[in-house]
């Protein structure tokens, strides 16, 4: 298969594009700096040189490919526009050369808002906190488009074995909770989600909504002791504060999710890492 990676020198690309090559397919990843193509070429895959804000330049290029996996973001103030002309790229892209490639478009678990303790699947609807609502509308114009074979994925919390991802904070000098210790996080270890997302790419058809996550629910005060150590001097935050200090971006961690990968694991995945604290 040949495999087009956006994203290809970050935590999830990266961890994509190296489990792609290992899989033996012809993957070929974007790269916006000479050190993110050494990275890509160093993992065993072709670079092709772009900026995910000028898609022109490599739209053309990824839909020719078997299958995309969209994995790329700015983590900016310009995130949704930025996504939303990339697949506008690629779907006029699409149309012009008559290609109709496998899309594995990244989504997020906060879209499906707080599950009131409760354990959800994918059959659960939609509850976008604020900042993130754009991406269903992104999705929705990928799917009336009809000119990529489609499917979202929404990845738990990332994290890798060195510590990586949205755990890493937990290793600041001064750790900090948001909202309440008793929230819980569902987690996914980035191999394990690379594998989610060949999966997809390598089942044509599968369309819809995805969830990835191997731990549906560890509350974040135990994630966060368990990293920080016993000793550490861990400070909560709460609601206000934490939206006072950060904004937006507050929402989603203090959501307290709990979410099954159910969709998944009916196609055959089997997540190694069921158990953060293997990595520790």
């Amino acid at each position: 298969m040949r495999l087009f990676v956006t994203g290809a020198s970050g935590l999830v690309g990266g961890a994509v594009l190296r489990a792609g090559v290992a899989a033996g397919h012809q993957v070929t990843g974007l790269a916006r700096s000479d050190q993110a193509a050494a990275q890509v070429r160093g993992d065993g895959a072709q670079v092709c040189y772009g900026d995910l804000r000028l898609p022109e330049g490599w739209a053309a290029e990824a839909v020719a490919a078997d299958a995309i996996v969209h994995a790329a973001a700015t983590f900016g103030p310009d995130m949704g526009p930025v996504d939303r002309a990339a697949m506008e790229a690629l779907v006029m892209a699409s149309r012009d050369t008559g290609q109709r490639p496998r899309l594995i478009y990244t989504g997020g678990i906060w879209l499906y808002g707080d599950t009131g303790g409760q354990v959800r699947d994918e059959t659960a609807p939609f509850d976008p906190v604020t900042p993130w609502g754009w991406m269903l509308d992104t999705v929705a114009m990928l799917e009336a488009s009809e000119v990529t074979d489609l499917a979202v994925l929404h990845p738990g919390v990332v994290y890798d074995s060195d510590g990586g991802g949205m755990l890493a904070r937990f290793r600041a000098p001064e750790v900090e909770v948001l909202g309440d210790p008793a929230i819980r996080w569902p987690l996914v270890h980035a191999d394990d989600l690379a594998q989610a997302y060949l999966l997809l790419a390598e089942m044509p058809g599968q369309g819809g909504q995805f969830l990835a996550t191997a731990e549906p629910g560890r509350p974040v005060g135990e994630i966060a002791r368990a990293i920080a150590g016993q000793e550490a001097h861990i400070r909560v935050l709460d609601r206000s504060e934490a939206t006072t200090r950060y904004g937006d971006s507050a929402f989603g961690p203090m959501l307290d999710q709990r979410l099954a990968a159910s969709r998944l694991a009916a196609l055959g995945w089997r997540p190694v890492y069921c158990d953060f604290s293997q990595c520790l």
